[in-house]
């Protein structure tokens, strides 16, 4: 069974050290544990989608405590990201039966947790541009799981206003040997054409973490 303070510690090499962070396994908590309006929110979701959530917001509150910051609810703003505290930016993944959670004061952030598993090549070509699948030399499978990964961290990685929903072609992303750089292919919210944010990966007990911070 995966070590949480493994997972954690893993999460922690991503970032600066001012990111809180946070780690819990999905199934531990239940609806109960969730503010009024959080439930509210999942209310008509399938059990597996509740206990994500559940899990997520926990990690969520952990982070907020390390930030000296009380217990809030996480409401879900309209595309479906929590709306963190006044002054406070985070961001939730879950996957691999985990929930992780990142926060800080300050600029915009985003993580994203995958198991480390190779991925259908039918899907390559939706994740990766042409030019992004040549430049994966080894396990493509494995590689473009991680190209993934990074993609939706920095996806999440959005400033709470203005923020856009794009896809996979609206960034590229170049695999380095602990990270990866991610540059912008349009301005797309907050993100301008040509802007590049350099991110971090970690691999722990068959999951991949993707991290990145402005």
């Amino acid at each position: 069974m995966t070590s949480l303070p493994a997972v954690e510690r893993a999460l922690k090499s991503l970032f600066p050290p001012e990111v809180a962070v946070a780690a819990e396994r999905i199934g531990l908590h239940d609806l109960a544990s969730l503010w009024p309006e959080e439930r509210q929110a999942i209310a008509n979701a399938v059990p597996r989608r509740q206990a994500e959530f559940a899990a997520g917001r926990t990690a969520a509150r952990r982070v907020l405590a390390s930030l000296g910051h009380e217990a809030a609810a996480l409401p879900v703003g309209l595309d479906r990201a929590a709306l963190w505290p006044e002054g406070l930016c985070g961001s939730i993944a879950h996957d691999a039966g985990h929930a992780i959670a990142v926060g800080r004061r300050g600029a915009p952030l985003g993580v994203d947790l995958e198991p480390d598993t190779p991925l259908e090549d039918a899907l390559w070509p939706v994740i990766c541009s042409p030019e992004e699948l040549e430049m994966l030399k080894g396990d493509t499978a494995r590689l473009v799981r991680r190209v993934f990964c990074a993609k939706e961290a920095v996806f999440k990685a959005q400033p709470p206003a203005p923020r856009a929903l794009f896809g996979f072609e609206a960034v590229a992303v170049t695999l380095a040997e602990d990270g990866f750089n991610a540059q912008f292919r349009a301005d797309v919210g907050a993100f301008r054409l040509g802007q590049v944010l350099t991110g971090r990966l970690a691999l722990v007990d068959g999951m991949v973490l993707a991290g990145v911070a402005w």
